[in-house]
């Protein structure tokens, strides 16, 4: 059965977490994607966890994480013999180009999208920056953490009156890898109606700025500033996590409707006619007075007691888990969101899986990560038509890497 983008030639020369992780997505839903990567290998490939394999060479599971289902391509982008094969790559196999380095670099290998397009007019170019291609703040350095903070999402996490937190994972990598692949996507129908392709310029910047909920409209229309607000909801209460005998549970109940479902579960009717807490305003600006009673209720029960009132009510509600519960979980499994990839010489390493299915045609991992360069040789005779002898020169020659022979 054909998947999704079947038959879709993606060159990624992304890095780190960002690219990488945008590159997986389009992988999982079927294109054929061609990692490049320096001779020694890029850094994600010793970032913990690392184990060592059955061959005494250590692998990294965030990096099989983010790269498998991926051919491997080992190679000096320094040397003019290098930037030749991927610039052959690029004009006679590539649909799309994917890179995530410091705007400038690319044309350094004259592998930038002005050099490349005037030969292939049809090609999509997706940039993944920092702070933009084209701005004042484009020849910065980005670190996730680093943008987070200048783009408002770390003053609007923790506790209130405590210092602000990042965000619990790499938002600013994963979210402009998503926007990247909705980008790549609105590229190609485009590319489809006009027969052009786009240079795509996606930056964690502007991803983080985008992911701050009603902050912008709250402070255009308000003045007020968003902070960390815990668990709770700045526009609305009850919206918290709270204590149960044995866990914490989520419940959120910000309109009337679900207001009166818990208050009966709670057997506290009352609240539904008490002058501040029965409103959706007074139980916003008395948030604490709420949480207490929501409290004093949760916390002399299991979680799996109210789960099963909040249940039978109708209401929503998030049982609070570490990844151990989420791995092992039945629904977990049955949307197959930590399948297990078979890594070469290393064995059952199990990653994140494809958040995209259809009902049509399948998605998700289509196998390991590329140890270095294990494809070098698949990639150069297939797609170019080199001979092996002609690949094995470029190894000799220091252009090609690879840990399993070229």
């Amino acid at each position: 059965m054909n998947l999704a983008l079947d038959g879709l030639h993606v060159l990624s020369f992304g890095q780190v977490i960002s690219a990488p992780s945008a590159t997986r997505l389009l992988a999982d839903l079927g294109a054929d994607v061609i990692k490049v990567e320096p001779r020694r290998g890029e850094m994600m490939r010793g970032i913990s966890p690392v184990v060592e394999d059955r061959r005494g060479k250590v692998q990294s599971g965030f990096f099989t994480a983010l790269n498998c289902g991926k051919r491997g391509l080992a190679l000096n982008l320094k040397s003019p013999d290098g930037q030749s094969l991927c610039r052959r790559l690029a004009l006679e196999w590539a649909d799309v180009i994917v890179e995530n380095f410091t705007p400038g670099t690319m044309a350094g290998f004259n592998l930038d999208y002005e050099t490349l397009r005037p030969q292939k007019p049809t090609l999509i170019y997706a940039s993944l920056t920092g702070y933009g291609v084209h701005s004042k703040q484009s020849h910065r350095r980005a670190y996730d953490l680093c943008v987070q903070s200048e783009a408002g999402l770390t003053i609007m996490n923790g506790e209130p009156g405590r210092s602000p937190h990042r965000v619990g994972y790499s938002v600013a990598d994963y979210g402009a890898g998503r926007d990247l692949v909705v980008g790549i996507l609105a590229a190609l129908y485009h590319r489809d109606r006009s027969g052009e392709g786009l240079h795509l310029d996606v930056s964690m910047y502007d991803t983080c700025v985008s992911l701050t909920e009603n902050a912008i409209p709250r402070y255009s229309l308000t003045g007020e500033i968003s902070v960390g607000e815990g668990n709770r909801h700045p526009a609305a209460s009850p919206h918290n996590l709270y204590p149960t005998r044995d866990g914490f549970i989520n419940i959120i109940a910000v309109e009337n409707r679900l207001f009166r479902r818990l208050a009966t579960v709670m057997d506290r009717v009352d609240l539904m006619d008490d002058p501040i807490l029965g409103g959706t305003e007074g139980r916003r600006n008395h948030a604490d007075e709420m949480d207490a009673i929501i409290t004093a209720w949760t916390a002399g029960q299991t979680t799996a007691e109210i789960v099963k009132k909040l249940e039978e009510a109708g209401m929503p509600y998030g049982v609070l888990r570490d990844i151990r519960d989420v791995v092992e979980h039945d629904h977990t499994k049955e949307r197959e969101m930590a399948p297990v990839v078979d890594q070469t010489d290393l064995g059952p390493v199990a990653v994140p899986g494809c958040p995209i299915k259809f009902a049509q045609v399948p998605t998700g991992v289509r196998g390991p990560a590329p140890l270095l360069g294990q494809h070098n040789k698949q990639v150069l005779v297939t797609e170019l038509g080199m001979s092996e002898s002609e690949v094995t020169k470029l190894e000799e020659a220091f252009v090609l890497a690879s840990e399993t022979g070229c």
